[in-house]
């Protein structure tokens, strides 16, 4: 982490919503129209308020922006899960034209350089994050970019992303529904790739920690594991 991952911190941005849609399930996806002068490194997150809504709980989220500004817009989505929060029923239940205000982007989690293969892993609602980061790179055929998503249920984004991989041979994702599945695609990338890769692990903080650990147990450098974890889902 740096100084300059932070600065975003001072930026506040007034949303308007274009869409709202339940694509899967309880998956929700807003878009947000183009913040006129807003930029943002993909990967990074913000902290949304709802103003004139009273908000039972919690009065803000953090989301990961799930676009990236060549897109034109700002994305988010969210897993709304049981019980769904205060805030979340309130976000839902908002229309074209309302008003979001977000803190942000800033953070830690995107692309390091401009040449080291990228192994990106997704731990469910984690794709956010990652989608930004594929979206920044779906068209830099110098290195390779692999994605290992795993979720029980729903693969959100995931006609897309097949869509990326076709017209960019350099990306490949795997869909995994299951921990030992996912622990054995990840593991013989980090064999196969060492530390010339660097890895970036997203997801709620327990998935988070474990894949972190094995990483390092299979001789990945701290150095070369970047993480971001999903609080609030």
């Amino acid at each position: 982490m740096k100084i300059t991952d932070f600065t975003g911190i001072f930026s506040r941005t007034s949303l308007t919503i274009d869409s709202i849609d339940n694509p899967h399930d309880d998956y929700y996806v807003i878009t947000f129209d183009y913040p006129e002068g807003l930029t943002w490194d993909p990967g990074e997150h913000g902290i949304f308020t709802l103003p004139g809504k009273k908000v039972k709980g919690r009065s803000f989220r953090i989301f990961s922006v799930a676009s990236s500004p060549s897109e034109n817009k700002l994305l988010i989505a969210t897993h709304a899960n049981e019980p769904v929060s205060g805030f979340k029923q309130a976000l839902f239940s908002l229309s074209k034209g309302d008003k979001v205000n977000m803190v942000g982007p800033f953070g830690w989690y995107k692309v390091k350089d401009a040449t080291s293969p990228v192994v990106l892993i997704a731990a469910g609602i984690g794709i956010t994050a990652n989608r930004a980061m594929i979206k920044q790179l779906e068209h830099d055929t110098r290195r390779d970019v692999f994605l290992v998503y795993s979720s029980s249920d729903t693969h959100l984004f995931k006609e897309e992303l097949d869509r990326i991989a076709l017209s960019n041979p350099k990306f490949r994702p795997f869909y995994t529904t299951g921990r030992d599945q996912t622990r054995e695609t990840y593991l013989k990338l980090a064999e196969n790739l060492g530390n010339d890769a660097t890895y970036y692990v997203a997801g709620k903080p327990k998935s988070v920690k474990d894949i972190s650990k094995r990483l390092r147990e299979n001789n990945i450098n701290f150095t070369h594991i970047v993480f971001d974890y999903y609080l609030g889902y």
